[in-house]
Order: C-alpha cells, then structure tokens, then sequence
C-alpha cells in the first residue's frame, strides 16, 4: 500500500517514474487547450478551434495512455508514489537493473 509520509531526508519526487511527471504536464496543458479552444469558437474562427481541439485531444489521450500503462506496468497507482523501502528497492532492481540502493 502506499504511504505518503517522506522520511525529512528525501523529497518527495525521488519515488516517481518521469513518465508520471510528463502526463501530469500533459494534463496540466489541458486547462489552456480548453480556454483557448471555447475563445476561438466564440470569436468564429475556425481554424484555431480545430487546432485547440486536436490540442486537447492529444493531451488528453496521451496522458490517459501514459497512466494507464504505468498503473499496469508498476501495479500500482503512477499517482501516488511509494515510499518503502522494499518498493524501491523493486523499482530499481526492475527497472534500473540496480538493486538495493545506497543510503548515505
């Protein structure tokens, strides 16, 4: 299970994949797509509509595509990292082909 309590000596971004910060951008681009999609339908102009539009569907598909894989992958949520030792020590091992990790 994950917790969310950091031990004061790492930060909290040490336990996220990247991909997972890349879709939190992605979803955060959605806002401005969405703005700037309902102001070009307002003011008629078609062409930037269509191009905020296709915007918004990328962000939204891709990060859709990235946490959706990253909750299959890590089998667990890409949202809330995990903060045990034993999961890093999986992460690292799996992913980074390390193993048990340093803790100077």
């Amino acid at each position: 299970m994950a917790t969310l309590a950091t031990t004061g000596r790492e930060s909290d971004h040490d336990n996220r994949h990247p991909m997972s910060m890349v879709a939190y951008s992605l979803v955060v681009l959605i806002i401005p797509a969405l703005g700037w999609m309902m102001l070009s339908l307002a003011q008629h102009q078609t062409g930037a509509a269509i191009a905020s539009a296709i915007a918004l569907v990328v962000t939204v598909v891709g990060s859709a595509t990235i946490y959706t894989a990253m909750a299959r992958r890590l089998q667990h949520s890409p949202l809330l990292p995990e903060d045990s030792a034993a999961e890093k020590d999986r992460y690292l091992a799996k992913y980074r082909r390390g193993g048990a990790r340093s803790r100077g």
